[in-house]
């Protein structure tokens, strides 16, 4: 494959990588040819004998290199299927070696608490290769406004019911602003031991309903929880359970600390932030919830504020965090605890700023110069039909002249051609994928479909010409052949009611109407001019059903064959366009059957009716629905031949036309009047 052509390994060696993996196999084999890197051009002029390059062909050289990686990242970005994104964010990275130099947090999180420190964050590698530093930054935390969890103080005693437990509002809940509160206070309930044993009549954990909104760093936040009940004597037995509100914590920015190099920046680049500790939903303070005293062990009443050092492998506290996180697998709800339950993960994309993206090109006016003065040399070498061996076209530039190695991988001039500065990519999140966009110094204007520049003899007129790819079938192209077809069948025939009109009165009286002139004079004498335009209606009607079916039924099924034939389908282009063209005839005799039945009735038996509707109606009322397709027999092998022959003739012909005169690839009044001689014919 390394020795083909650019141009076969597009228009043909794609046929061998029609499987998934295909495009990346290809694209890194376009890649190791076309791009090689420093250490291959250094061994390559070693073993050539050519001295080293000078500082300013060394420059062209990579500026070559770097619009070779350019062209080839936006040629695999026309593909809708298989595209090899990874490789063409590879390729782009080392075009733009882009520096990030903001984050965005478009959603900051939750689940974070005071005391742990900013979680960690990280960047993806550079994708341009280890060889680049990767950033790097921390994440800054912020009051979320919202309660994370609410931490036991004093337990209490002597409960024989969860007490009511109430929250205040924020401060920001008295503020409102167009008759909406700013904030809303939150709410919680509280569980209690119910068990006999030493912990009964306590309260077990006050568990957030409604983590509230609105609430600030340093506000007093009350937490009124019932007393207990009162003995017999009028006495309280014991104190009420008292309880202070931890703020929740997000991310509410990233300060980059090195912005790194080799991004790309024509895809997102989401960062990962360190999620918040399993354990920063519970009171690690508290010796049950930490797991070290168990539920049926006297728990002390006062809860120490001054947080314990706990070993993390020790395997009861793990079992115990564990058992609390994940809730047996139902997340959510009862004494859930941590990110399986509560927490949203933060979203946050980098800002990058890019050295030069792939909407420009790395091409300057020398190296563009040497590329046109090479073309003409083409040029005259074929007007005179001279048998002088040319240098081969080379964006490097090979040969003695520039001093360059000259390489069995480099640069093709048309490779370098193929799309002019202003297209890039952009990475549509929806897709998945990337798209060609146009940015706004596009220089499309020079970038004419009338190309001057010769055939390249290593390209070929693809080498010149923009590239291609069909467009998929969707809905909306799908009803465009429907109507293209339907307008210019219809048109053609309504156009051609007369030469209809002759030919029905020619076959229907052969007595009255020996011949096509007599016909016409007869017709115009007897009936006018105006009879010549009789049954143009159903004609109309029925070549528009019939165009509108016939041509997008023939295109779906040449596609569907063709992609059914994979890699054969090069060599079946013959049976593939007959077998189309067979089925899209035959439903084609069925849809034009009754309108040519009206058709020729109106026009054999002027008087069977006033239009083209009581003539249907009649038919059927006298006739039946089956008269309306009893034509079909005779309609089939007419209609088969007609449209195979049509169509076949049509492919066959513009082909030949367009490998005879390729410049009509790149002219589209060349390309218009192919088509008309190959309707023609």
């Amino acid at each position: 494959f390394r020795k083909a052509s650019f141009s076969a390994s597009v228009e043909v060696g794609l046929l061998g990588y029609r499987d998934p993996t295909g495009p990346r196999r290809l694209l890194q084999s376009l890649v190791q040819r076309y791009c090689p890197s420093e250490e291959a051009l250094r061994k390559a002029r070693e073993q050539s004998g050519d001295p080293p390059l000078n500082p300013s062909a060394e420059a062209r050289q990579q500026r070559e290199i770097k619009e070779a990686r350019r062209q080839i990242a936006l040629l695999f970005g026309l593909m809708t299927q298989y595209q090899p994104v990874e490789e063409i964010t590879s390729l782009l990275a080392a075009i733009d070696n882009a520096t990030v130099t903001s984050v965005v947090v478009s959603d900051p999180g939750s689940g974070y608490a005071p005391g742990y420190g900013p979680p960690r964050v990280t960047f993806p590698p550079p994708a341009a290769g280890n060889d680049f530093p990767r950033a790097t930054g921390r994440a800054v935390l912020r009051p979320s406004g919202r309660l994370l969890r609410m931490d036991l103080v004093d337990r209490g005693q002597g409960y024989t019911s969860p007490p009511k437990v109430v929250i205040s509002p924020p401060a920001a809940a008295a503020a409102t602003a167009n008759g909406t509160e700013a904030g809303s206070a939150a709410t919680a309930r509280a569980f209690i031991f119910t068990k006999e044993g030493p912990n009964k009549g306590k309260v077990e954990r006050i568990q957030l309903d409604d983590p509230g909104k609105g609430y600030v760093e340093g506000e007093t936040i009350t937490i009124d929880i019932d007393s207990p009940p009162l003995t017999e004597k009028g006495s309280r037995w014991t104190v009420g359970a008292t309880a202070k509100a931890i703020l929740e914590y997000e991310v509410g920015d990233i300060v980059i600390l090195n912005g790194g190099a080799g991004y790309a920046e024509e895809k997102p680049i989401e960062l990962i932030v360190e999620s918040p500790p399993v354990t920063a939903r519970v009171n690690m303070n508290d010796p049950m919830m930490a797991g070290l005293v168990a539920p049926d062990e006297p728990l002390p009443v006062t809860i120490p504020s001054a947080q314990k050092v706990l070993d993390p492998n020790d395997p009861t506290r793990r079992a115990k965090v564990q058992r609390e996180v994940f809730n047996g697998g139902k997340g959510g709800g009862g004494g859930c605890f941590g990110r399986a339950c509560y927490d949203r993960p933060v979203v946050a994309y980098a800002n990058v700023r890019a050295e030069r993206d792939s909407y420009s090109t790395f091409r300057e006016a020398d190296d563009a110069s040497n590329i046109r003065k090479r073309e003409k040399e083409i040029a005259e070498s074929r007007a005179t039909k001279s048998s002088k061996a040319l240098p081969r076209v080379s964006g490097l530039v090979g040969g003695g002249e520039s001093g360059l190695p000259s390489l069995p991988g480099r640069s093709s001039s048309q490779l370098l051609n193929l799309f002019p500065a202003g297209i890039g990519l952009i990475y549509d999140t929806t897709l998945k994928r990337y798209v060609l966009a146009r940015g706004g110094d596009s220089d499309l204007e020079e970038y004419s479909l009338e190309s001057p520049r010769p055939l390249d003899p290593e390209f070929g007129p693809r080498g010149r010409s923009p590239v291609e790819r069909n467009k998929d079938l969707d809905l909306d192209t799908f009803l465009r052949f429907v109507l293209s077809g339907a307008i210019c069948c219809s048109g053609a025939h309504l156009v051609l009611t007369p030469i209809d009109v002759v030919k029905t009165k020619v076959q229907t009286n052969p007595k009255r109407y020996p011949n096509v002139l007599s016909a016409l004079k007869t017709v115009a004498d007897e009936e006018g001019i105006g009879a010549f335009f009789n049954g143009w209606a159903p004609t109309f009607l029925g070549f528009f059903v019939n165009g509108g079916l016939g041509y997008s039924v023939i295109e779906y099924l040449r596609r569907l064959f063709t992609d059914l034939a994979g890699p054969s389908a090069a060599t079946l282009e013959i049976p593939i366009i007959l077998s189309s063209a067979l089925i899209s005839a035959s439903i084609g005799s069925f849809t034009l059957a009754p309108f040519e039945t009206v058709r020729i009735r109106s026009v054999a038996q002027p008087d069977y009716a006033d239009n083209i509707v009581g003539v249907l109606n009649r038919i059927v009322k006298e006739e039946g629905v089956g008269s309306l397709f009893s034509a079909v027999p005779a309609f089939l092998p007419k209609e088969i031949l007609f449209v195979c022959t049509k169509f076949l003739v049509f492919d066959l012909t513009t082909d030949y036309l367009y490998q005879t005169y390729p410049a009509a690839n790149e002219d589209l009044k060349l390309s218009l009047l192919i088509s008309l001689v190959g309707g023609t014919l």
